[in-house]
């Protein structure tokens, strides 16, 4: 399998002012700022002795993300003076994945690899991974579980797409029940 993870955060980075911010659309039309930050990469070898520690295989689109950026923000806000004032998506790095399973109630799900909106974490579903199953992220929002059907990089070339929107939570939404929700 071939992975577009670069492609998809090189087109990105191409729409990035020299400040690492862009304007983006949200929902309605609002218009806001948002500024993207990338850590520097991972070598290979760091990977392998993550997963020997955690005992399991990551899928390789993920690796993928890891040995160009072991981490990154896309997607949050900042104001007029650049400062940021929250949102987006906050992808770990190895350390901070480890400092995250810390926390109980996360990695009783899975692998913690990014926090996003509030109190909401993507979760890469242990099971699901040893089982083989292509989709194998998950959203942890609070205390519920949610399946995506979705792998890394199909998610993240969607964030990036979507500017950001929780486009998950998409389907829920119809012509009847969307005015009575906002």
């Amino acid at each position: 399998m071939s992975h577009f993870v670069q492609n998809t955060l090189s087109g990105l980075k191409k729409l990035l002012d020299n400040k690492d911010q862009m304007k983006s659309v949200a929902e309605e039309g609002e218009v806001y700022s948002v500024s993207c930050s990338f850590n520097a990469p991972i070598k290979t070898t760091e990977v392998e002795k993550f997963e020997s520690e955690q005992g399991i295989k990551l899928p390789e689109d993920y690796k993928a993300f890891l040995t160009l950026h072991n981490g990154a923000r896309i997607y949050e806000s900042v104001n007029d003076d650049g400062v940021n004032i929250g949102g987006g998506l906050h992808f770990f790095n190895l350390d901070e994945i480890k400092e995250t399973q810390e926390v109980e109630y996360i990695s009783e799900h899975g692998i913690p690899i990014a926090h996003l909106l509030e109190d909401c974490y993507l979760i890469l579903d242990i099971e699901k991974l040893k089982g083989g199953d292509p989709n194998y992220l998950n959203i942890l929002e609070f205390t519920d579980i949610k399946t995506l059907n979705l792998n890394f990089e199909i998610f993240l070339d969607r964030y990036i797409i979507s500017q950001g929107v929780p486009f998950w939570s998409w389907p829920i939404y119809t012509a009847e029940n969307y005015y009575r929700t906002r």
